[in-house]
């Protein structure tokens, strides 16, 4: 059960979801909007998300700048065929334009979710000061200037909780954050544990059995959560190397949460899963080949094959349909699986596994 409507959401949650992206900002903003929660920014975290923003773009402009450069140079032949021209003329990044795009969107979202700002003000300097030349939480040795933000942020919170006699939970994987101890201030990881919480307040019949048809649907859900995985694998991981199959050898689930509950009967569950795969692969194997200066390309590399052995640590939603009722079991509960989403590793997991691989571009 929530121990206060309270909730403060720290810069990294918005970078670590990709700001706007993800549906957990929005899924969030929605509680706010209908006032069953309070959200809580301050201008400094504010001023770090949009910061956050320009750096990013900054980096995706490199990026985009460094691929045009390769494809004009080492597959200009490309430009000859149609289906690869949206993808060789790639629209110009502006900067400016896009960060007022995306700055708009936090402007948004503040208003959707009915933010509220925690003035910085409140931040009490003298022990800010003196937990720094301490080197006490949220400060730690070799990077101490970079974290005043987030203490001002921190103290500013608590001293705010003192007056108003409240408690805030405080989202964030920041270990800076987590580490900050004050009886007033509740770590929270990441937003869908925050949604997990809100939606048992909300519907309190709701953990109990919801455990027990996850648990009862475990053996599907794995099924098809292990197809969701290979097919997007396949599909989305051959830009450098081609996918010619994919395996899953286990999965392991850990303990869901709600994030999202649309309608009567339909939940949204999020969890992380360990999944250990088979990958076979056919790829440019770079062992032998020869280095050509003059023309800037390599000749006499071979097309190899291989088989990679991946584990890595993913993040599922799954969307139920089944509907509460009071004297049913939960295995004799009528249970469909709508949809299954997985992210998937990035092709550099498989490539760093690869021998003779090299990265060309």
């Amino acid at each position: 059960m929530l121990e206060t409507r309270n909730i403060f959401i720290d810069t990294q949650a918005f970078v670590s979801n990709n700001f706007f992206q993800n549906k957990n900002l929005k899924r969030l903003a929605y509680w706010g909007g209908i006032n069953f929660v309070n959200l809580y920014l301050t201008e400094i975290t504010k001023s770090e998300i949009k910061s956050n923003i320009r750096e990013d773009l900054l980096n995706a402009k490199q990026e985009i700048n460094r691929f045009k450069d390769n494809i004009s140079k080492r597959a200009r032949i490309l430009r000859n065929i149609p289906e690869f021209k949206a993808y060789i003329e790639l629209p110009e990044l502006n900067i400016e334009l896009d960060f007022s795009k995306l700055s708009m969107e936090l402007e948004m979202f503040i208003k959707e979710g009915n933010v509220q700002t925690v003035p910085y003000e409140y931040a009490d300097l003298k022990t800010i000061v003196t937990k720094y030349f301490k080197g006490e939480k949220p400060f730690s040795p070799g990077k101490k200037k970079y974290e005043f933000p987030d203490a001002i942020v921190l103290s500013a919170l608590d001293s705010w909780c003192l007056e108003k006699r409240e408690k805030i939970y405080v989202i964030s994987g920041d270990s800076d954050f987590k580490g900050y101890e004050s009886e007033r201030l509740i770590p929270v990881s990441d937003i869908k544990e925050m949604l997990d919480k809100i939606n048992k307040q909300y519907n309190k019949d709701l953990d109990g059995w919801l455990s027990e048809i996850f648990e009862v649907s475990k053996g599907e859900i794995i099924e098809k959560l292990s197809h969701a995985f290979e097919e997007k694998v396949k599909d989305e991981l051959s830009f450098e190397i081609d996918i010619n199959r994919v395996k899953t050898i286990n999965i392991e689930i850990y303990d869901f949460s709600i994030v999202d509950k649309e309608n009567e009967g339909y939940y949204t569950l999020q969890f992380d899963y360990d999944i250990k795969c088979e990958i076979e692969v056919t790829y440019n194997n770079y062992s032998f080949s020869i280095y050509d200066k003059e023309d800037d390309r390599y000749y006499g590399y071979d097309r190899s094959r291989a088989k990679v052995e991946l584990e890595t640590t993913q993040t599922a939603e799954v969307e139920l349909e089944v509907y509460y009722e009071r004297d049913i079991a939960a295995e004799d509960a009528d249970v469909s699986i709508l949809s299954v989403y997985t992210t998937i590793p990035d092709e550099g997991d498989i490539t760093n596994e690869l021998e003779g691989y090299m990265d060309v571009f």
